[in-house]
């Protein structure tokens, strides 16, 4: 069975960092997705890992 968690992350200058934060943790990136206006952009990554 996979565990999935999703991360909410406010600025994109985060994403890349966050990747590597979850994946020294034994997490592996699945998705990415974003969504907003022009100036509030939310960017969210879907990390799974088996339980």
């Amino acid at each position: 069975m996979k565990i999935w968690r999703c991360v909410q992350i406010g600025h994109h200058n985060n994403v890349g960092k966050t990747i590597e934060e979850w994946q020294k943790n034994g997490w592996r990136f699945h998705t990415y997705q974003a969504s907003g206006q022009t100036t509030l952009v939310n960017h969210y990554l879907l990390f799974e890992r088996d339980e």
